[in-house]
């Protein structure tokens, strides 16, 4: 029952937005009561958090596959002009970028529970993965520091870089981010 939820959920934070979207339309989308809704996700704001993690979950899990095997400045190349591009092809993180950036980074809010910069934990597992040497505090800043640029180029990706051009951002990331791992 939790997928249909989320799923449900899904489709109408993506069509109305997070702050838009109320729990009846989900509940009607899902095909349940409010209270069977609610039993599960006893706000919006759990109900918008389960749905974002499981986004975020998806979205690095395709970025560990597709860095499966490389070296870590390989693996930072790859992942980051792919997770730019990919960010914006998620229909549910793309509405939320164009129009609710707050959101993603829980301005105001704890960074630990933020969406983005939350997941920096992630990113500096995949770069352990790939052969990454470097201390654990010192690599947790450096995914963060990666993490806070990536999601700046989301909101404004013209600039001195394009980063809706995809080999702009390659070139980006193996010039400029690659190098900040050992």
């Amino acid at each position: 029952m939790s997928t249909e939820i989320l799923d449900a959920a899904e489709r109408v934070f993506t069509q109305y937005g997070a702050r838009r979207a109320n729990v009846e339309d989900v509940a009607k989308a899902a095909g349940v009561s409010r209270s069977t809704l609610y039993r599960a996700y006893p706000t919006k704001e759990a109900l918008l958090r389960a749905v974002l993690d499981r986004e975020i979950d998806e979205f690095f899990d395709q970025l560990d596959a597709l860095t499966a095997g490389l070296g870590p400045r390989e693996a930072i190349v790859l992942a980051y002009s792919a997770g730019i591009g990919l960010t914006r092809e998620i229909p549910l993180l793309g509405r939320l970028l164009e129009t609710e950036p707050e959101i993603l980074t829980g301005i105001g809010g704890d960074v630990e529970t933020t969406t983005i910069l939350g997941s920096a934990h992630r990113v500096a597992e995949t770069l352990r993965r790939s052969g990454a040497t470097m201390p654990d505090d010192e690599l947790h800043i450096v995914a963060e520091t990666m993490l806070r640029i990536a999601y700046t180029y989301m909101l404004q990706p013209h600039g001195s870089v394009d980063m809706t051009d995809p080999k702009a951002a390659e070139e980006y990331a193996r010039r400029y981010l690659a190098p900040l791992v050992f």
